[in-house]
């Protein structure tokens, strides 16, 4: 009976010290756990600059948000700077613009924020001056405009390679339609060398209210070969509108496209030229 006693006593004392250690086993898993999670959460959420990690910058989580959809990271680090640093929040052009038989000078800045972009135009040194927002709509003079002043605002507004990468921030869908693609003139000859196309629609949320563009979707026509936008398909009240970028360049490190032409049924009812471009940081950004 004795030695039944003690073994009895040591089984229920190896028992408790068991339990003992268990308990500290999970707890010691549960802490590494909550601990590696809280370490990459920290990473997620910081950067590293000269050796010191520091908490991510509102300009650098946007970068990071226009990294979302793959095409538009693409065409982003395609045309230059303005999308990959901070500090290159406006951009300013300088051209001339004829609508029709009327030509004009015109200042164009385009100005980024947190949710998407702000266009100011001026035509003449500021005789007609018109604003777009993706939150307002096309505006003249502050109010909202209409007809023909309309149309200018948001074909230099939204057709436009920066709107293809600031779209995202809008809530606006991608879709990539088709990839190589060739014009139909082409047909299937084997010996074409002309250019091909990625094409990618790219449409409005549907939350925009009342000041939504008058076309839903544009899309856009990615040269295979240079990566840039050659055209832009939209539609204006049932009518096709072409927009066709060309003479792309190298200003000061900014790939632009210097001569934009919009075309209605092959007829062209716009055309844009730009002499300069100047890029800045957003004051107070």
């Amino acid at each position: 009976m004795p030695v039944r006693f003690d073994l009895l006593a040591l089984s229920r004392r190896l028992s408790a010290k068991f339990a003992l250690v268990s308990l500290m086993a999970i707890i010691a898993i549960t802490f590494v756990t909550f601990t590696a999670r809280a370490w990459r959460h920290k990473v997620n959420s910081t950067a590293k600059q000269d050796g010191v990690t520091q908490p991510l910058s509102a300009r650098d989580r946007l970068h990071s948000r226009l990294a979302l959809q793959p095409e538009a990271d693409k065409q982003r680090r395609r045309l230059g700077r303005r999308f990959l640093a901070p500090g290159r929040e406006v951009s300013i052009m300088l051209g001339t613009i004829a609508l029709g038989s009327d030509r004009y000078a015109v200042r164009i800045v385009r100005s980024r924020d947190d949710d998407d972009e702000r266009l100011t135009i001026a035509l003449n040194g500021g005789g007609q001056t018109l604003a777009w927002s993706g939150l307002n709509g096309a505006l003249s003079s502050g109010a909202e405009a209409t007809g023909s002043l309309r149309a200018l605002a948001e074909r230099l507004a939204l057709d436009s390679p920066d709107q293809f990468v600031l779209a995202q921030l809008r809530g606006a869908a991608y879709f990539t339609v088709a990839r190589d693609v060739r014009p139909a003139e082409a047909g299937g000859a084997n010996n074409y060398t002309g250019p091909r196309w990625d094409l990618v629609r790219v449409t409005e949320p549907v939350s925009v209210g009342q000041n939504k563009p008058r076309s839903s979707w544009r899309l856009y026509y990615i040269n295979t070969s240079t990566g840039l936008i050659d055209k832009v398909i939209s539609q204006e009240q049932g009518q096709t509108i072409t927009a066709e970028f060309s003479n792309w360049t190298d200003m000061g490190g900014e790939i632009v496209s210097t001569h934009v032409t919009w075309k209605l049924d092959k007829q062209v009812v716009m055309d844009l030229v730009v002499t300069s471009t100047a890029i800045n940081p957003k004051q107070g950004y």
